[in-house]
């Protein structure tokens, strides 16, 4: 059974189609940034480290140095 959001959900989708909201939107008829066609489920986290030019070492600095301090706690 569905719910009442996803049928307002597409009632709202096919009205917006039928009224064109959708004709002019920027970038249509291009293919979509990084869609090399591979389902990677990291896709998101790619991105942002691209995006605020991270490096693997200083990601997992940021996330080792909770989980060292975690460890060393348990330790005392």
């Amino acid at each position: 059974m569905i719910g009442a959001i996803p049928i307002i959900a597409e009632n709202r989708i096919r009205e917006a189609m039928e009224q064109g909201e959708f004709d002019h939107l920027e970038g249509a008829g291009r293919p979509l940034g990084d869609a090399d066609g591979h389902d990677d489920p990291d896709w998101w986290l790619k991105r942002k480290l691209q995006r605020e030019q991270l490096t693997t070492e200083e990601v997992t600095s940021i996330v080792e140095k909770p989980r060292h301090a975690a460890l060393a706690h348990r330790r005392t």
